[in-house]
């Protein structure tokens, strides 16, 4: 890590960058040593390449024919269907609003729909094509039931991969809130990106012992949030090279090994827990066999996935809703909590048989970053406070 401290006689580090790649070089030479710094340097081998992601969307492929019945159904509209024309014209007046909003918002005994998941519905509409982004997770290459997952349909990918697991999206594909309109994101995605740069999120990615940037067959890698935002520049945009500080809390604090084959980070499968700023409201994303591949461009940048799969409850919007206001983001409780369960994929519980993961993807990019861990951050502090 690179500390830079002040005032304490101790030499200030030089950084040196290439390819995204730092390491704290330090300048103080004493006298009567000064074959020690080429000494340093050259023990110097394994280097940290450190990540400040920029943005985190589903990886949701947007085809043109990918939802042919249209975009999924939220609650008003689905209770209009149920009534006659006359019916339907009465309640969308303006002084039947209440009345349209009691009936369609809640069961015929009078029950909020989000407290009812299993309310009979028919099926949300959901994507039809077979493109997908992700991984192959399962190791299959049909999709079929092993002893800890369910059968399930897989995908290409649209450069030609084949034995993609991505049934998340097959839940948010054709939601309108998800898909946005093309070349965009949709609302609760550009949300969820948009804590990022205003602060409420931050996501850090550490490569330690990276002996050679092109090819290096073991790196330890770590996936954390982090305590501190990210520096916005006069331009509005984030800013690289940032020093930012990984969480304290180590249940968001993981760590993986992986190697970089021809530039690209692949780590090994591990579980990933997450949080997250969505609406100002803290979230969670729990990955399990979770995959990060990377893709580590010149100017210390990077692009790629991270895949696995996420509990049902953490993908599930129905939790702890209601469905007012789920009716403003576009969904209907019970349809989108049984879409969820229908295409549950992973983590087969052995008593029930039922799977309580899904699989998924996200697209990640990043900018460089100094990643300090709060150990270090703390130690720095206290060598530069006063002695009392």
């Amino acid at each position: 890590m690179l500390s830079i401290r002040q005032g304490l006689g101790i030499g200030c580090g030089v950084a040196f960058f290439t390819a995204g790649i730092y390491v704290a070089v330090p300048t103080t030479v004493h006298a009567g040593t000064a074959s020690a710094a080429p000494t340093d340097l050259a023990a110097t081998k394994a280097k940290t390449v450190g990540l400040a992601v920029t943005s985190f969307p589903f990886a949701l492929y947007k085809g043109a024919d990918d939802c042919p019945d249209g975009l999924a159904t939220a609650a008003k509209d689905i209770y209009l269907s149920s009534v006659s024309a006359l019916e339907r014209q009465r309640l969308t007046k303006p002084e039947n609003l209440k009345e349209f909003e009691q009936k369609a918002y809640h069961t015929t005994d009078g029950k909020d729909l989000c407290e009812v998941p299993d309310y009979p519905r028919a099926p949300q509409k959901t994507p039809q094509g077979h493109v997908s982004f992700g991984m192959n997770l399962d190791g299959t290459k049909d999709g079929a039931a092993t002893d800890t997952t369910c059968a399930h349909e897989k995908f290409t990918s649209p450069d030609g991969e084949t034995g993609i697991d991505n049934q998340t999206y097959r839940v948010l594909g054709c939601s309108s809130n998800y898909r946005g309109f093309p070349g965009e994101e949709g609302y609760l995605e550009s949300l969820r990106n948009a804590s990022i740069k205003d602060g409420g999120t931050t996501l850090l990615i550490e490569i330690t012992g990276v002996k050679d940037g092109r090819n290096d067959d073991d790196v330890t890698v770590a996936i954390a949030n982090g305590s501190s935002p990210m520096m916005i520049d006069a331009n509005g945009h984030m800013m690289a090279y940032a020093s930012l500080t990984m969480t304290s809390d180590t249940k968001f604090r993981n760590t993986t090994h992986g190697k970089i084959v021809d530039g690209v980070l692949i780590t090994q499968p591990a579980d990933i827990n997450l949080q997250y700023d969505f609406g100002g409201y803290p979230s969670y994303y729990h990955m399990k066999a979770a995959h990060l591949r990377l893709k580590l461009q010149p100017d210390g940048s990077a692009k790629g996935l991270l895949a696995g799969y996420i509990d049902n409850s953490d993908v599930d919007l129905t939790k702890h809703a209601k469905q007012e206001s789920a009716e403003m983001i576009g969904y209907d409780c019970p349809t989108f909590s049984q879409a969820v369960r229908r295409f549950s994929d992973g983590f087969k519980d052995p008593k029930t048989g039922q799977c309580t993961a899904i699989s998924a993807a996200f697209d990640i990019t990043a900018i460089p970053a100094f990643v300090i861990h709060p150990e270090d951050a703390h130690r720095t502090a206290d060598a530069a406070s006063p002695a009392h």
